[in-house]
C-alpha cells in the first residue's frame, strides 16, 4: 500500500466518522424527546388508575420554570422536554375523566414534534 493510498483510506474513514459523529447526535437528541413522550404517557395513566383506585380527584400541576409536572398524590415527573412556557393544570376524577383547568395540554418539543392531551378521555396523541 501506497503513501497515497493511506492517505486516501485515512480520509475516507476520518469523513466517515464525521458523518456518523454528526447523525448521532440528533438521533440521540430525537430518542431523548420520544422516551419523554412515553415517560409523560405512562405518568399520566398512572395517575388516572390512582384516581379510579381511590375514588378521589387527582390534580396535577405542570411548572414550566422548573420543568416539573407535579401530582397531589407526591408522584413528581421530572426533566420534561416540551418547549411550552406556560404552565398546566388538569384533574382526573374518580372515574378517569381528564378535565383541563388550566393552560394548553399541546405540548411541542424541540424537534418540532407535538404531544397532545385530549380532554375528557385524557388520550394522548403524538
Amino acid at each position: 500500500m501506497s503513501v497515497v493510498e493511506l492517505v486516501c483510506c485515512l480520509a475516507i474513514v476520518g469523513i466517515c466518522m464525521g458523518c456518523i459523529m454528526a447523525f448521532s447526535g440528533e438521533a440521540i437528541s430525537n430518542l431523548s424527546i420520544e422516551l419523554s413522550k412515553v415517560e409523560l404517557d405512562c405518568f399520566l395513566e398512572n395517575q388516572r388508575l390512582k384516581a379510579v383506585r381511590r375514588s378521589k380527584t387527582v390534580e396535577l400541576i405542570y411548572n414550566y420554570r422548573q420543568r416539573k409536572l407535579y401530582s397531589n398524590t407526591g408522584d413528581l415527573l421530572e426533566n420534561c422536554l416540551w418547549k411550552n412556557l406556560e404552565d398546566f393544570r388538569i384533574i382526573f376524577n374518580g372515574e378517569g375523566s381528564i378535565a383541563i383547568l388550566s393552560g394548553s395540554t399541546t405540548l411541542y418539543f424541540e424537534n418540532d414534534t407535538v404531544l397532545t392531551i385530549q380532554p375528557v378521555t385524557g388520550k394522548v396523541t403524538y
